[in-house]
C-alpha cells in the first residue's frame, strides 16, 4: 500500500498534469476550415491546401491525445478519492511504485496492460478481404468485388 506522503505526491503530480493538459488544450484548439483566412480555396495551390490539411490533422491528433490523457488523469484522481489508487483495476494486485512514478495515471500492472492490449488486437477480425463471400445471399450477381473485376479484366498496370 502507498503511504500518505506517496499518495499526496502522486495527487500533486496528477493535478499538475491535469492543469498543464488543460492549458495545452485551450492554447491549441483545432482549426476549422475557415480559420486559414481564405474565403475560398479557388486561388490556393494544391500544395498549400495539402499543407493546411496536414496541419489541421496534426492539431486534431494532438487535441485527441490530450483529451485522452486528461480523461486518464481524471480517472486516477477519482481512484485517489475512492482509495483504489495504485491497485490494478483488472487483477486487484498492487501496481509497483516505479510504474506509478513513470506513469502516475496507470490503472493496470504491466502484465494486465499487456493482456488487455492483446485482447484488443485479437478482437479485430482476421479476414478483412473485400471479396464476395461464397455463401453470399444477396442474389444480385451484378455486384462485383475489385478482385473479381481484376481477374476478369486485368488492371491498368498490366
Amino acid at each position: 500500500m502507498l503511504s500518505k506522503e506517496e499518495m499526496n505526491y502522486f495527487e500533486k503530480r496528477l493535478l499538475k498534469m491535469k492543469e498543464e493538459t488543460i492549458q495545452m488544450l485551450e492554447a491549441n484548439q483545432p482549426l476549422a476550415l475557415e480559420d486559414d483566412g481564405e474565403l475560398t480555396s479557388y486561388d490556393n495551390h494544391l500544395a498549400d491546401t495539402a499543407t493546411q490539411l496536414e496541419e489541421r490533422e496534426k492539431q486534431r491528433v494532438l487535441h485527441e491525445t490530450a483529451n485522452n490523457l486528461l480523461e486518464e488523469v481524471n480517472e486516477a484522481l477519482e481512484r485517489i478519492k475512492t482509495g483504489t489508487y495504485g491497485v490494478c483495476v483488472d487483477t486487484g494486485e498492487r501496481i509497483p511504485y516505479e510504474r506509478l512514478k513513470a506513469l502516475p495515471y496507470a490503472k493496470r500492472t504491466v502484465e494486465a496492460q499487456k493482456e488487455q492490449e492483446n485482447e484488443t488486437v485479437s478482437s479485430i477480425p482476421e479476414d478483412q478481404s473485400f471479396s464476395t463471400p461464397e455463401n453470399d445471399i444477396r442474389g444480385d450477381k451484378r455486384i462485383q468485388t475489385v478482385d473479381e473485376l481484376i481477374s476478369m479484366h486485368g488492371n491498368s498496370s498490366s
